[in-house]
């Protein structure tokens, strides 16, 4: 009996800077069951996603894309659509989905996976010219701005060029279309937890930012941008760091995409508190199991739309005790209602005073560490998110096979994937 032959599937990513959406992808082709699935990533320019590709063995393709048109102007205090800019991104978008399907066509994918807003139209108007099965999977919420506009443009697209749409959150199946729900499933994101775990050494993370084995870290991981939320941490830092000389901010993460003016922002903030040398900038990192070895205490303060977080993830599975602002995000990653220190989004005070409980009650922050691996090790390991998502790909092309009938039982609103 011959070995049957690998599907081949081609990850159509938005961009090759390393983001979340960046990391969900290169995680998951480095874990594929490479006797079952061969995986090929296509990116829009070069970049560390294509050299991680590289360096872990992965077929990667870099096939450049025009610059679109920004679709809204500023007038005023608004922000209102610009017609002149869709009409001549919609030329473009349709240029680039001719070419973006010859070259698909060379490599004979028998599924397609779209990363970000772009690659979702592009590329799911490239698989159904070819008829080929396509997966959206989506990972950002959808702009409000511009009077709804992106959202409508999204809900019709979603309709009729995906086979199956995979998010990563319910708050982002939330807002798409009860017409797609039965094709929509939620599959929370994972993190590997040999990398990411207690087990790794921090000592030489701390001696290379001069932080003492006896000093207490505060930390946070995350792109450097403000729905992040870091200028909230170092608000809330400032009066821990008067009353605790042995306490300090570790903050990891650079800006991605052209948020320059923020860290800017932060830098003086942190000058204008008097925080200089208490507030450590670690910058973009390839290390990060290492800094998070070196945190005592993890911080989030993402504000919106965060969903299913690999920092956070990350931060859980290296057994961190996690403060963080409620947003829906969180919420979905928590076994049970105490399992993290919740505080109302944007509050300073509030967040102060979690971190400041944390500070003092070693007992509490012992039952947080062991209570957050374990959620991470059980229900978000890299292990898991895989075999949800190869289920969601076998039944993508199962679904083709039979003309497309709907396989995954119609909801009133998209399931969460158990395996």
């Amino acid at each position: 009996m011959q070995p049957t032959k690998p599907h081949t599937i081609v990850f159509v990513e938005s961009a090759a800077a390393m983001g979340g959406v960046q990391f969900s992808t290169l995680y998951l082709v480095q874990t594929l069951d490479p006797a079952r699935w061969r995986c090929i990533v296509v990116c829009p320019e070069d970049g560390d996603l294509v050299k991680a590709c590289h360096d872990a063995g992965v077929e990667t393709h870099v096939l450049p894309q025009a610059r679109l048109w920004s679709t809204s102007v500023r007038v005023g205090g608004l922000r209102v659509p610009n017609p002149f800019a869709w009409a001549g991104d919609s030329i473009l978008m349709a240029r680039a989905a001719r070419r973006l399907r010859t070259f698909l066509k060379q490599l004979s994918p028998d599924l397609i996976i779209t990363k970000g807003l772009p690659s979702h139209f592009l590329g799911g108007l490239a698989a159904r010219k070819l008829h080929t099965p396509c997966v959206w999977h989506v990972q950002d919420l959808i702009s409000e701005r511009s009077f709804g506009i992106y959202r409508r443009a999204l809900g019709r697209a979603v309709r009729v060029l995906p086979t199956r749409i995979v998010v990563d959150g319910k708050a982002i199946a939330d807002q798409l279309p009860r017409s797609v729900q039965a094709r929509t499933l939620v599959v929370l994101n994972g993190v590997d937890t040999n990398v990411f775990s207690p087990d790794v050494d921090w000592e030489a993370a701390r001696r290379e930012f001069a932080i003492a084995a006896d000093e207490l870290v505060i930390g946070h991981a995350g792109r450097v941008t403000p729905w992040k939320g870091q200028h909230y941490l170092i608000e809330a830092f400032a009066p821990i760091a008067k009353e605790n000389p042995r306490v300090t901010l570790l903050l990891v993460g650079a800006p991605v995409f052209d948020n320059d003016s923020y860290q800017q922002r932060l830098h003086t903030l942190v000058n204008g508190l008097g925080l200089q040398g208490r507030v450590k900038f670690a910058g973009y990192r390839h290390d990060l199991p290492a800094l998070l070895a070196a945190m005592d205490i993890f911080a989030f303060t993402s504000v919106e739309k965060d969903t299913s977080p690999l920092a956070l993830l990350s931060a859980m599975a290296a057994g961190l005790p996690i403060v963080a602002f409620d947003i829906d995000g969180v919420r979905e990653l928590m076994a049970t209602p105490d399992q993290f220190l919740l505080t109302p989004v944007k509050d300073v005070a509030a967040l102060t005073d979690a971190l400041q409980r944390l500070i003092a009650d070693g007992a509490l922050r012992r039952s947080l560490e062991d209570s957050a691996r374990a959620q991470a090790v059980n229900e978000l390991s890299l292990e898991r998110y895989r075999n949800r998502m190869e289920h969601v790909f076998s039944e993508s092309l199962v679904g083709s096979a039979a003309d497309g009938a709907t396989v995954i039982p119609a909801a009133r609103s998209a399931p969460h994937l158990h395996l």
